[in-house]
């Protein structure tokens, strides 16, 4: 019997606040920690980049299975493999971030956001970078958020000013479901914060009857933020997911959360 695992082809659905542009110049090399060398690889974007392979393991859902028959004069086996995926580093060092992100993700270019990658098969699963402006903030620390708690409540508003729709009979409905800090590798410190966002809307909003406008989930998902300041900036790391796939994913995406630092930009 041969399984058949099929895919829908990705599309680009991510809306986030616009930044300020400014000239940029960057490059790609990738390095891969098997084959020892380093090659280079096509860029058109427009700062300097960096990328390494990390050979960890990655969430199931993540994985293709193929399928295959072995045959021996014994019998015959089926057999499934899984594709073995790795995560990379991507490192910004014109604006001052790093983090490591899934090696099959793919960047999305012109989503709004400073930088932005999502599942090529998950849609609704991406992650993105926010930068407050340079010439509108003076942040010294992150405690300049307040606590933690505090924070979580302005990462909770902004996503939903973001979220805001203009459609009859939608409705959101948002928790902060925790907030913490702490002091990473690099000696400085970060805020994280998870908030679920869910999406009701009528199926048929122009309906005059109430009975016939029938409300339903449009969506439930998790949101993940790590905020960190350094360069007189704030740092935003956003992850998203559906709630549904998030416990298949935690460890993964706690991953790249850990991985996220705000680094010092050279005058």
């Amino acid at each position: 019997m041969v399984a058949i695992v099929k895919f829908q082809p990705p599309s680009i659905t991510a809306a986030y606040s616009s930044k300020l542009s400014r000239p940029q110049s960057r490059g790609t090399m990738v390095y891969n920690s098997v084959a020892g060398k380093s090659t280079a690889a096509p860029s058109i974007s427009c700062k300097l980049h960096e990328s390494k392979d990390f050979a960890v393991p990655r969430r199931k859902v993540m994985a293709l299975i193929l399928s295959g028959f072995v045959f021996s004069q014994g019998g015959m086996y089926d057999t499934a493999f899984a594709q073995s995926v790795e995560f990379r580093e991507h490192i910004d060092a014109f604006d001052g971030y790093s983090f490591k992100y899934p090696q099959n993700w793919i960047q999305v270019r012109g989503a709004g956001a400073d930088i932005f990658f999502r599942d090529p098969y998950v849609l609704d699963e991406n992650l993105s970078v926010e930068i407050s402006s340079p010439s509108s903030s003076s942040y010294k620390s992150v405690e300049d958020l307040g606590s933690p708690e505090e924070a979580g409540k302005k990462v909770l508003r902004q996503y939903l000013t973001e979220f805001m729709s203009t459609r009859l009979g939608v409705k959101r409905e948002a928790s902060i479901l925790s907030t913490s800090s702490k002091v990473a590798s690099d000696g400085k410190l970060y805020y994280e914060v998870e908030v679920n966002i869910k999406s009701y809307a009528s199926n048929n909003e122009l309906a005059v009857m109430p009975q016939d406008r029938v409300v339903s989930l449009e969506w439930n998902r998790r949101y993940l933020s790590v905020l960190g300041v350094e360069n007189n900036q704030l740092y935003e790391l956003r992850l998203q997911t559906p709630e549904k796939s998030f416990a298949e994913g935690e460890k993964d995406l706690r991953e790249v959360m850990d991985s996220f630092r705000v680094n010092k930009v050279a005058a």
